[in-house]
């Protein structure tokens, strides 16, 4: 078989300046008038672009069309109908919005002018900078240009440098530059960390002696082993009825964090934390998130509690939501109680021997609750994630998929419990409240998943239109345990709508719920801050009323853009996982793996490792022409009428990486 080469990076550098009649002829000379619309502009680095309206498909726009529109611009457009030609072509009339003002890139030097390419791979547009602009960054070093002026006719956008990210060389140039790209900040303002430092450990008496006390309820936190910060802790014990009280503590972030404080403005535009495989970027200052509003063992904390008498059916009876201080006894680890819930370790047995029944009547307790979610519908999504692992260095030396165990399960359950209880407790009070919501998905995308699985022999059954989760629950039960499992869960998950934040209550369609917001995490997620201060002001007997204009009108300002930022904090989770995950396949270059297809197009096969890392075999690499069968997502050999359809497992070679555009290509080796 035939090898692709790894382009070299004098080969992957953009063209700055294209020839006069370079990409004309990419439409032909347009012609019929027809009306104008408006869509976002998806730019080729040949220079056209395709338009992407509200609804309906993407149009292409001719390279001598596009009057100077960069990639992710909002446009308006004519349409034309090209001669000798059936679809239609658009025209850019003007530019409504610039997506871009502050880009972040590569300085490179080119015949003497230099130039910053940007390191998102879909912002083709590289920026003149003049050399009086350049201040002191040099030829590689990654930088933070603002565009002064944009692309006119063959000219490129011109800027200035604001700020340099990384130099040349920098082991963490590549994450630095992403983080810079996708607008979050590494670093709190001043006046922020000072609002922060003014805080004092020591609770004020006579603000523990209003809140209710469990200070002597055996209490843990149970996170990871590499968490430093600890938001949620449970408590476990017994009614007279024998039904389970369980208490959910989650730290009162809302009584530091106060509307209208610099600590407020800057949890409000961050939205969220943001966890990479090698930092974190905390949406509070480390005195808050890593202490005060830390549940630190052995410490008295301000919390709100959930206490939830839940019966064997997994039914909640009855509940209270309360201001109260806790003092968490234990501070554990997910795998030490897996070790100690699975495999019964006795070493850990000894160590915990006070908490140990406790575990173990949450374990009881969290079947009973998962198993009424299941009866209700509620589809199970958790098909492990990859755990990228690295050396001091900042190295990837190992990428694993980490299934999520007993004590995981576990306290996800109960953090479900307390995020429902709030949330309809609340919808019926008509507070104003932040809700997370998930709505059906859509029909087409229904028919597609319909296609797919009947392609491997699965029916889903039910109208497209009607589908409850339980049609969706019901095949990943039945896929459970096999090759094609991880592929069918990312396909189902790729057919969902996304979950969102919102004012409106409109349900959880994946979790079967209808009442469902965030509660449980407000020391990272800016909506559950919103949530503690609704429930703060009820239990303090403060008026909280939808009927609250100007404050109901902020909570939708705040719901969408939480929403925005936590797209944002996805997004750059996946570059930089991408990036550490080709990273690490370059260390293995020419070596055989095992993999599943997850992908079949019209140029090429995606084909997944057991450790979640995703390569592509083009079909020019293969030893005869393959094409594209798109209703059976198979591709097809003319000559031998070998198949290779999603969910095949086939084995492969590690061809080539590009660090930069986090690509791996694979050589097929054949089926297993």
């Amino acid at each position: 078989m035939a090898k692709s080469k790894k382009k070299s990076k004098g080969e992957s550098k953009a063209k700055f300046f294209r020839k006069k009649g370079q990409n004309e002829g990419q439409g032909r000379p347009l012609k019929k008038k027809h009306a104008a619309f408006t869509g976002t502009m998806m730019k080729n680095r040949r220079g056209f672009g395709f338009i992407r309206p509200a609804e309906g498909d993407d149009i292409f726009v001719p390279a001598d069309a596009m009057k100077g529109a960069m990639d992710g611009d909002i446009v308006e457009a004519e349409l034309f109908t090209n001669r000798g030609r059936s679809k239609l072509s658009a025209k850019v009339l003007r530019i409504l919005e610039r997506k871009h003002r502050d880009v972040t890139g590569i300085l490179t030097e080119d015949h003497g002018l230099q130039y910053v390419i940007p390191i998102d791979r879909h912002n083709m547009d590289a920026i003149l900078v003049p050399s009086e602009k350049v201040r002191n960054a040099e030829d590689g070093d990654t930088v933070l240009v603002r565009i002064k002026s944009y692309p006119k006719g063959r000219r490129p956008a011109e800027g200035k440098i604001l700020e340099l990210i990384a130099k040349k060389g920098d082991k963490d140039a590549k994450v630095l530059g992403c983080i810079s790209d996708h607008k979050i900040r590494t670093e709190f303002p001043k006046v922020v960390l000072d609002e922060a430092s003014r805080f004092t450990f020591e609770l004020p008496e006579e603000e523990m002696a209003r809140r209710k006390d469990y200070r002597d309820l055996l209490t843990v936190t149970i996170d990871g082993a590499d968490s430093k910060d600890f938001d949620d802790a449970v408590s476990l014990r017994r009614a007279d009825n024998g039904n389970y009280l369980l208490y959910v503590h989650i730290a009162d972030v809302a009584e530091y964090v106060r509307p209208g404080t610099a600590l407020d403005k800057e949890a409000f535009k961050r939205g969220n934390s943001v966890y990479l495989p090698d930092r974190v970027l905390p949406m509070l200052p480390e005195v808050l998130s890593n202490g005060l509003c830390s549940l630190n063992p052995g410490e008295d904390r301000l919390t709100l509690t959930c206490a939830m008498e839940i019966d064997t059916e997994g039914h909640i009876n009855q509940y209270e939501i309360s201001e109260s201080v806790i003092r968490s006894d234990h501070r554990l680890v997910y795998d030490d109680v897996s070790d100690i819930l699975e495999n019964h370790d006795q070493e850990l047995m000894r160590q915990l021997a006070d908490v140990v029944p406790m575990l173990c009547e949450m374990k009881d307790l969290a079947a009973f609750l998962h198993e009424r979610r299941m009866r209700d519908g509620s589809i199970n999504f958790e098909a492990g994630e990859a755990k990228i692992i690295l050396d001091e260095s900042k190295t990837p030396i190992e990428v694993r998929k980490v299934e999520p165990r007993t004590a995981n399960n576990m306290i996800e359950e109960f953090m479900l419990a307390a995020n429902r209880t709030v949330a309809e407790h609340f919808f019926w009070k008509k507070a104003p409240l932040v809700y997370r919501i998930h709505e059906k998905p859509d029909v087409l995308k229904v028919n597609e998943l319909k296609e797919f699985l009947g392609g491997l022999g699965i029916t889903m059954t039910g109208r497209s239109d009607s589908l409850k989760p339980k049609e969706f629950a019901t095949v990943l039960r039945r896929v459970e345990g096999t090759p094609q499992e991880n592929l069918i869960h990312r396909i189902m998950i790729r057919t969902m709508q996304k979950a969102v934040y919102s004012t409106e209550c409109r349900g959880h369609f994946g979790l079967a719920f209808r009442f469902y917001c965030h509660f449980t995490s407000p020391i990272r997620r800016y909506p559950d801050l919103l949530v503690h201060r609704t429930v703060k002001a009820y239990l303090q007997g403060k008026e909280v009323t939808i009927e609250n204009a100007k404050y109901r009108d902020f909570l939708v300002r705040a719901a969408d853009h939480s929403s925005e930022t936590e797209r944002n904090a996805i997004q750059l989770e996946r570059v930089v996982t991408k990036y550490y995950m080709t990273r690490y396949m370059s260390y293995h270059l020419d070596e055989v793996f095992d993999g599943i297809i997850s992908g079949v197009t019209s140029s090429g096969l995606y084909v997944e490792l057991p450790n979640t890392v995703e390569g592509f075999v083009r079909y020019d690499s293969l030893d005869e022409y393959f094409y594209f069968d798109e209703k059976a997502y198979q591709a097809v050999g003319e000559v031998s009428g070998t198949t290779y359809a999603l969910g095949d497992p086939v084995r492969i070679k590690v061809l080539s990486t590009d660090e930069d555009m986090g690509h791996i290509d694979f050589e097929m080796i054949g089926k297993k």
